[in-house]
């Protein structure tokens, strides 16, 4: 037994409240057990109890020992005179306020089934790969799918703080916001930190003023992520090049180096060149893409603005000065669901929150319901033990469930967690 779990039995109910008297003989009775305080404070707020022949509207503090009351030097504090009831596994000591005056203190050992608390020490020191994987297949259905939207929910807020980081940071524009978040998803993965540092050294603005010229928008590109200083004896090469020491010194562009780019365990698909002429091709093709989604925001439409053909150049080649076979340069159907589950999604549910558009919110919250389910390691493995993601909505809910709570065993911040307790 530890605090957090004497809270959670507090909060929920997980006694017998029959006949509750307090240590010192008097009648409880419990209308409202408060809320939980994530602050600084008491550990519950607004409780409304009965105690006596005394209604009282106070906080609550929950300790396994009555002791801890004077060892947390609560009895010094006054923002702790408004408790009106502590509550204890096992009272140890009669404590009182910072102003004098007497605590009232209940105990609860006896009154919990032994039951909840060898549940949760299981979860607790379960080594499974997930805590509640012996017992997830007993929990309702019902259950189920709440904590999946709520995790999916958990999943876009978390998200919004990056996208709030880019806003503070001066990209307070969603045009600018949308670019950003692009990059890192053409970077899928390996590459998304190096292609974000490309967007952060290559305004967008000087892209949409370039936007009918591919071939400068290449060489901004390129240009920045390094890839424009070798000689090589191409045409389209050093056309690129000619154009970027133009451009660098014009706009004192920033440079990074090469070596920022990861090629190992890739497909040639998934190339740093390959990705980033078809993040060129995007800035051509659509400069102003937040607007484009906007104004249609349909699946139909995002798939329409993301078909892109990068330079003819890149058909024979996923490097400088390396000729390959012939091959499609268009981004695949697989790419286009990873940028919309990873860029679209997020910054626009961060939009509608940003104009209080609740409704905006749902509609880009079910675009998720209209993709397939992404297939990696963490999703198969919750199929395994009968966790199926039907869509992308489902697949990002079971991603943030596991990498949020289940590997930190926040086993009561979630609604299955609690479940088991009672099983």
């Amino acid at each position: 037994m530890n605090e957090e779990l004497l809270q959670y039995i507090w909060m929920a109910g997980l006694f017998n409240a029959n006949n509750l008297k307090s240590t010192d003989g008097q009648d409880i009775i419990v209308y409202k057990r408060g809320r939980l305080n994530a602050n600084s404070g008491p550990d519950f707020s607004n409780a409304n109890i009965r105690i006596g022949d005394t209604e009282w509207v106070g906080n609550v503090e929950i300790h396994l020992n009555s002791d801890e009351w004077y060892q947390h030097k609560h009895h010094l504090d006054k923002g702790y005179n408004t408790t009106i009831l502590h509550v204890v596994l096992k009272c140890n000591a009669q404590c009182v306020r910072e102003d004098g005056s007497e605590l009232i203190c209940i105990e609860l050992n006896d009154r919990i089934e032994p039951a909840i608390i060898q549940n949760y020490e299981s979860l607790k020191t379960s080594t499974n790969w997930v805590a509640c994987e012996n017992s997830i297949n007993k929990i309702d259905h019902f259950t189920i799918e709440q904590t999946l939207d709520r995790q999916l929910i958990n999943r876009l807020e978390r998200k919004c703080l990056k996208i709030n980081e880019w806003m503070t940071k001066g990209v307070n524009d969603w045009n600018d916001v949308l670019y950003h978040s692009l990059a890192r998803s053409f970077g899928f993965n390996t590459n998304s930190e190096a292609f974000e540092q490309v967007a952060l050294n290559l305004p967008l603005n000087l892209l949409i003023r370039n936007k009918n010229d591919s071939n400068t928008i290449d060489s901004l590109v390129f240009g920045v992520a390094g890839y424009l200083e070798d000689e090589i004896d191409e045409v389209y090469f050093n056309t690129l090049k000619k154009e970027w020491k133009f451009l660098q010194k014009k706009h004192k562009l920033f440079q990074l180096e090469k070596s920022s780019f990861k090629f190992m365990r890739m497909r040639p698909g998934n190339f740093p060149c390959m990705r980033l002429a078809q993040f060129a091709s995007l800035a051509v093709k659509c400069p102003e893409l937040f607007i484009a989604i906007q104004t249609q925001f349909t699946l139909e439409n995002i798939y329409k603005l993301f078909e892109i053909s990068p330079n003819p150049y890149w058909q024979t080649h996923y490097h400088f000065n390396k000729e390959s076979n012939p091959h499609n340069t268009s981004l695949s159907k697989q790419a286009i669901h990873h940028i919309i589950i990873n860029t679209i999604v997020p910054v626009f549910f961060a939009f509608g929150k940003h104009i209080g558009d609740a409704q905006f919110c749902e509609q880009v919250i079910n675009l998720l319901h209209k993709l397939p389910a992404e297939q990696n390691n963490t999703i198969k493995k919750w199929k395994s033990i009968n966790i199926h993601a039907k869509d992308a909505f489902h697949s990002q809910a079971l991603l943030e469930l596991k990498n949020e709570n289940c590997d930190l065993r926040k086993c009561l911040n979630c609604k299955i967690g609690t479940k088991v307790l009672n099983l």
